[in-house]
């Protein structure tokens, strides 16, 4: 037997011998493996590290808001004063800076002719009244007689229009006086008021046409701020209410002034609401047209928290703070801004309370985030 075909027959015995013992046979070997793919490394979340934080108690405090404006003081009442004539200026009888009484005489032109058209007038209501006692004797003899028999009807009615007619020339004397009456006066300059003399005419001699401006008039006893506030500041003014008004250039002050008026309309230039306030000056402290700052109330004394200023973030108009609790987690807390104090400022969180337990995150650190972890540091 060949070397060959011995090798097989034992091959086939072995096969034999195993298949009478229950062994399966020997898999086949691949001749290269196939690559298995490498294992995934899987990592669990890492958590952010707590930020330090400096963290401050809000102090309660009662708030009394203040709105602060400035503004021009004016007189109350001034004006330009003319007379309606024309003529030749006469009289200056007021000097400029001179505090004068209503009615009292400030300027008057020439009226020497219209005192003699006066005089004339005069002398003829006395002649008419003469006529009238002279008529009105008459008729009431010729009445007396006509009673008696003694005269016509036709004398009497003569007699009685007579009177009538005389009567007649005593109105319109009458009216001929006050006419000349009040020319006259329209050449005589009075105070309508009283007040300061801030305008004169340089002097007597001048030419005036009727109509012109020669003295002005403003009365300072009680002047008027012209401001304006902010809608949400308007709506918590009243009429009535005490302000402070200060003029930073004098130092004068007062706390008696009013507030006289809320123009019910927003001011287009401006989107502000006009406000006055009456200012009174009976010592003279104020001047007219000075430049003055002036503190309002705004509402009634309610409760408030003051906090670091530094802890305020402003966002699309709106303030918040950066607030946490005991869990340490950052929070941003919306508030209103009512005043700021230098580095403090006083707020009124959302919804009018503050939330118990919360701390303000003063100078929040860079990067702070809704939720993230905080850790106090002290100092």
């Amino acid at each position: 037997m060949s070397p060959r075909l011995a090798r097989a027959s034992s091959a086939l015995l072995l096969a034999a011998a195993c298949a009478r013992r229950g062994a399966p046979p020997a898999p086949a070997q691949p001749e290269a493996a196939a690559a298995a793919p490498p294992p995934v490394a899987v990592t669990a979340p890492v958590a952010p590290a707590p930020a330090p934080a400096r963290l401050v108690a809000p102090e309660p405090v009662r708030f009394s808001g203040r709105a602060v404006v400035t503004g021009s003081l004016r007189a109350r009442q001034s004006a330009p004063l003319a007379l309606p004539l024309a003529g030749t200026l006469a009289r200056i009888a007021v000097r400029r800076g001179e505090e004068v009484r209503q009615g009292a005489l400030l300027a008057a032109l020439d009226d020497a002719l219209v005192s003699a058209v006066k005089k004339q007038a005069e002398a003829g209501l006395d002649s008419a009244r003469a006529q009238l006692a002279l008529a009105e004797d008459a008729f009431d003899r010729v009445e007396r007689i006509r009673r008696e028999d003694g005269s016509s009807e036709s004398q009497l009615v003569s007699a009685r229009a007579q009177r009538d007619l005389a009567r007649a020339g005593v109105a319109a004397a009458e009216a001929q006086l006050e006419q000349a009456r009040v020319n006259l006066s329209h050449h005589y300059l009075a105070a309508p008021f009283a007040g300061v003399v801030t305008r004169i005419p340089d002097g007597i001699g001048l030419s005036v046409a009727a109509g012109t401006p020669l003295v002005s008039l403003a009365c300072t006893r009680l002047l008027v701020l012209d401001t304006s506030l902010t809608q949400e500041e308007a709506a918590e003014v009243h009429l009535g209410d005490r302000v402070t008004v200060t003029v930073v250039a004098t130092g004068a002050t007062s706390a008696e002034a009013v507030v006289s008026a809320v123009v019910p309309a927003v001011d287009p230039g401006t989107n502000r609401v006009p406000v006055e306030i009456e200012v009174p000056n009976r010592d003279g402290r104020f001047l007219a047209n000075a430049f003055a700052r002036a503190e309002l109330p705004r509402g009634k004394e309610r409760q408030a928290f003051r906090v670091p200023a530094a802890a305020l973030v402003q966002r699309a108009g709106n303030y918040s703070l950066w607030v946490t609790g005991p869990e340490r987690r950052a929070r941003a807390l919306p508030v209103r801004v009512l005043s700021e104090e230098g580095v403090n400022s006083v707020v009124l969180p959302e919804g009018g309370s503050w939330p118990e337990g919360l701390k303000v995150v003063d100078l929040p650190p860079l990067g702070i985030a809704e939720g993230i972890p905080l850790v106090e540091v002290r100092g």
